[in-house]
């Protein structure tokens, strides 16, 4: 089952024409993946949990178009599915709509892998995975 986060957009989210600056929705993103596995830490921040074990999430492809905007005082609601989960491979799909009314705003995809000190891939710990499976993205694994 997808994860559902609302981000209320500040003003220092805009531009100067007083729309969403486009960058802000991959930080959306990221708040949209830490909502989603954070009951696979068990309320701990995910991000924090897998540095203090070494490891990090960077995200090596990301895509996103954009339908709509966003103003400050607006309510971004951020749909965030997992998509596809390798050993040491993680790809989520994003949607971002208005709250408020259900206005489709934005969609992405990022894809992290999970890496250790090295830098070298490694497997993401089984919390992750039956955190998918328990949301319903089992299908994601592979």
């Amino acid at each position: 089952m997808p994860n559902r986060t609302e981000i209320p957009v500040a003003w220092g989210d805009t531009d100067a024409g007083g729309l969403i600056y486009y960058p802000r929705f991959f930080h959306y993103f990221v708040v949209g993946l830490n909502d989603y596995f954070a009951a696979a830490f068990e309320g701990a921040h995910p991000m924090e949990s897998l540095r203090a074990a070494g490891c990090t999430l960077p995200a090596v492809d990301a895509s996103a178009s954009f339908s709509s905007p966003l103003r400050a005082g607006d309510v971004a609601a951020v749909t965030t599915t997992v998509r596809a989960l390798g050993e040491s491979s993680l790809t989520v799909g994003y949607d971002v709509e208005r709250a408020d009314d259900g206005r489709h705003v934005a969609a992405g995809e990022v894809t992290f892998v999970l890496v250790d000190g090295d830098f070298e891939s490694t497997p993401f710990p089984g919390a992750v995975r039956d955190c998918v499976r328990s949301r319903g993205d089992a299908n994601a694994i592979e």
